[in-house]
């Protein structure tokens, strides 16, 4: 079995099928091993030497501002709650990748390979901080608008409105479009529209480069919560000093709210050597009279793309926090995309071309007593830890534009 790659009718052992009933059946069995590979990405000059991101976070009104209260308060209020959903930690949180193409087919975003490795990369940083991105599935969608967003005018209202309006975020899962030319491919790597979000934007030119091994993660974070380390809430500079009895003191409520990712400050990355990766800057703040000595590996910062970390030293212990109270949340966009423990799936009949999720985090299977039926243009996609379980009484027999998924996706 070749490694990282979508299989057509492929042997898939932790898959358990007995006496189902079959039609005309396009079936594609995965498994999306989470590792590092290596691939050979084509060489391209890059349009800046760090991350462009487009998501703006300067003026919005603090997004959890205490991060830490509410998460106890969430986990607190789910103990023996049955109308919560049942997942614990690691937390699996459900994606599915789309690489945008032209209405004809042609200019895909990045290939399947280039994705998955960006995938794989992604996971590395946020596995040390129990979050785990389960990979549900990947596509292409053939969408000329959607593959030319060019437009910096409509970054904040138009791009996020036609992703929504016209149903393109996969329902059940976080969703990464790959698109051809984001901006021009100028400089800006992508986007999450918001904070949180359950959809983001990725550019061409970032997801194709053999030394940007961020971008996935950076927009991801914003979606889970996270701020830019540079931020500043209505023009406020969070300051240097990170004791509590300083009159200046303001991390809790100034920057990106975490006060254990050192003080930034806007193109503090001039100032950082993209080979050594030490900061050499002498920049102070006003009000505390400290020097910046900001992180060159967070993350969520602006530092050259060779310095940021693809492990979990990428990101600190407030910003998972932040991310856990994101995904705790029962009223965020993340809450309904994160995999529960183990699902029994009762009778369901499905023909729509719809995307449709259908995930565990370590087992998903059909009830015996279940009558279960993909057919038509169904689009099914079944995804869990250790295995999925078909009983007797399923049948999938979906039509030529129809498609039945099943993969294992962990990060053991």
């Amino acid at each position: 079995m070749k490694k990282n790659s979508l299989l057509q009718h492929s042997f898939f052992p932790h898959l358990k099928m007995e006496q189902m009933k079959f039609g005309a059946i396009k079936i594609a069995f995965i498994v999306f091993l989470i590792f590092f590979s290596v691939v050979t990405f084509a060489q391209e000059q890059l349009p800046m030497n760090h991350p462009g991101c487009t998501t703006g976070d300067n003026d919005k009104t603090n997004y959890l501002p205490d991060a830490d209260a509410f998460l106890r308060q969430q986990l607190a209020a789910r103990l023996g709650d049955t109308t919560y959903n049942d997942f614990s930690a690691p937390y699996y949180v459900r994606v599915f990748i789309r690489i945008v193409r032209e209405n004809n087919g042609t200019l895909p975003g990045c290939t399947v390979e280039q994705a998955i490795q960006n995938f794989n990369e992604m996971n590395g940083q946020y596995n040390a901080h129990n979050i785990c991105f389960q990979l549900a599935g990947i596509d292409f969608v053939n969408d000329s608008y959607l593959n030319n967003f060019n437009n910096s005018g409509d970054v904040d209202d138009v791009y996020p409105a036609y992703i929504r309006d016209n149903n393109l975020d996969v329902d059940g899962a976080m969703t990464i479009f790959i698109h051809y030319s984001y901006l021009w491919n100028s400089g800006s790597s992508g986007n999450a529209y918001g904070i949180p979000n359950n959809f983001l934007s990725v550019a061409r030119w970032a997801a194709t480069s053999n030394t940007v091994h961020s971008i996935f993660g950076h927009e991801m974070g914003h979606c889970l919560g996270l701020y830019h380390t540079f931020r500043r809430a209505n023009g406020v500079q969070e300051t240097v000093t990170r004791n509590a009895g300083n009159s200046c003191y303001n991390c809790p409520t100034e920057g990106d709210l975490c006060c254990d990712t050192p003080a930034d400050y806007t193109d503090s990355e001039n100032n950082t050597s993209s080979s050594t990766c030490n900061y050499s800057g002498t920049a102070t703040n006003a009000c505390d009279g400290l020097t910046y000595n900001p992180s060159t590996i967070n993350i969520m910062s602006y530092q050259p793309w060779a310095c940021i970390s693809f492990t979990g030293t990428a990101i600190t212990t407030n910003q998972r926090t932040r991310m856990h109270a994101s995904i705790n949340n029962p009223l965020g966009p993340i809450f309904s995309r994160v995999s529960e423990d183990n699902v029994l799936q009762l009778s369901l009949t499905n023909t729509s071309a719809t995307i449709r999720i259908h995930a565990a985090k370590n087992n998903y299977s059909t009830s015996a007593a279940a009558t279960i039926t993909h057919s038509g243009n169904a689009r099914a996609y079944y995804v869990a830890g250790n295995a999925v379980t078909f009983s007797p009484g399923v049948t999938l027999s979906p039509n030529s534009s129809g498609i039945i998924q099943a993969s294992i996706s962990n990060c053991n």
